[in-house]
């Protein structure tokens, strides 16, 4: 191991390298690697690479950061959410003079030493990388005794070679301060984008013409060219589990028809979905891919009903009876829009509703709702209170 005044040495060629390289970056660090931020500008030249710092250190300011209540704080997932609410921030303050592809969003959630804890609890550092093109994580449980004060200096010197490394300054190892024991328990994860999901994230975080994908079809499950959807299965499948297959094959039974599957990249009030979490959704849902009620699955730029209705004319949506609640919330409604200009807008585009009733879940729709729906009784499903919410919880 290098002595701490050339490691010293090493990390200001580095800062000025990143500085020297044409990305810029906004960061974003919660509970811990603070110092990164002024490692990055104390030795100058840092507002050519750094566009914005932010501390979203109170669970109150990260839950407004990422548009969501974390399910847990620490965590690579957190870390993935927070770096794409840092690119989308990266991109407007870039500016159309700021090229796509050199624009990163990256963040970093830390559990660190602490006085007085208890024993046993877990010192962990989530690092996060967002650009148009990949998702990337970096994952380490600290092992070694160290105080809060080394373990801080750790955190910010693994997050400059992070970045080092994401500005192609190829010499930066980010797990060279770990020890040996560390580095085997380093988990690294990166996703690269299709050119397809590039334009459609694109679309959704830029509001310009030249960016104005709606969908991609990404799996077609059929010899030939896709059929023109009669079921759409709108979901997040975060992850696909048992009780929407069953949902899906109930539907192809009485219909007869084959059923799509659909994820919107955009959502309302949250960052878009980066690529890792999406290659995680897209292959639970391919487990299903041989069976007879699957489909296509399509991506969209479309996070409300009313922009899926005109995606998939004269198809029906299958949803659970807590969605279709959501629907004719006015508080998913579209600006200048109610429920009688929502629902004339759905009977324009044919749209009908498959609605399943879910445990624990009152119905909360009027007549007029009702009659574009067609209603799956509890007892025509078995909903075991199955939920992608508690299949995370689980494997997490």
């Amino acid at each position: 191991m290098k002595d701490k005044e050339i490691t010293r040495s090493d990390l200001e060629c580095m800062i000025k390298s990143i500085h020297a390289s044409p990305c810029m970056l906004v960061l974003s660090v919660t509970g811990g690697g603070a110092g990164a931020i002024g490692e990055l500008l104390r030795h100058g030249g840092g507002s050519a690479t750094l566009l914005e710092a932010v501390v979203p250190y109170h669970e109150n300011a990260l839950r407004d950061y990422i548009g969501k209540e974390p399910e847990r704080y620490c965590s690579g997932d957190t870390a993935r959410e927070m770096a794409m609410a840092a690119f989308r921030r990266a991109l407007e303050m870039a500016g159309p003079e700021g090229l796509p592809d050199h624009v990163i969003g990256i963040a970093a959630t830390c559990k660190l030493s602490r006085p007085e804890e208890r024993s046993g609890r877990a010192h962990e550092i989530h690092f996060a990388s967002q650009s148009v093109s990949s998702t990337s994580t970096i994952s380490i449980s600290l092992l070694e005794d160290r105080s809060r004060e080394e373990e801080e200096e750790l955190a910010s010197d693994l997050m400059i070679h992070a970045i080092a490394r994401l500005c192609g300054i190829t010499s930066a190892e980010c797990d060279s301060c770990l020890s040996h024991a560390e580095q085997r328990v380093l988990e690294q994860r990166e996703v690269s984008a299709t050119h397809d999901q590039r334009e459609l994230l694109l679309s959704i975080l830029l509001k310009e013409s030249r960016y104005d994908r709606k969908s991609i079809l990404v799996a077609c499950n059929r010899e030939n060219d896709p059929a023109v959807p009669g079921i759409v299965f709108s979901g997040s499948f975060n992850p696909c589990h048992k009780n929407h297959a069953a949902m899906a094959k109930l539907a192809y039974e009485r219909y007869g028809l084959p059923v799509t599957f659909e994820i919107s990249l955009a959502n309302v009030d949250k960052p878009p979905i980066d690529f890792i979490s999406l290659e995680n959704r897209l292959s639970s849902l391919k487990i299903y891919g041989n069976e007879e009620f699957f489909g296509d699955i399509y991506l969209t730029n479309a996070p409300l009903f009313a922009d899926k209705a005109m995606l998939f004319p004269g198809c029906s949506f299958l949803i659970g009876s807590d969605t279709l609640n959501r629907i004719f919330n006015e508080k998913y409604y579209r600006e200048g829009e109610n429920k009688l200009t929502l629902l004339k807008h759905f009977r324009k585009y044919g749209t009908r509703f498959l609605v399943f009733h879910r445990q624990d879940v009152e119905l909360a729709a009027d007549k007029d709702v009702l009659e574009i729906c067609d209603i799956i009784p509890l007892d025509a499903y078995n909903d075991d209170g199955t939920s992608s919410r508690k299949l995370r919880r689980y494997q997490g």
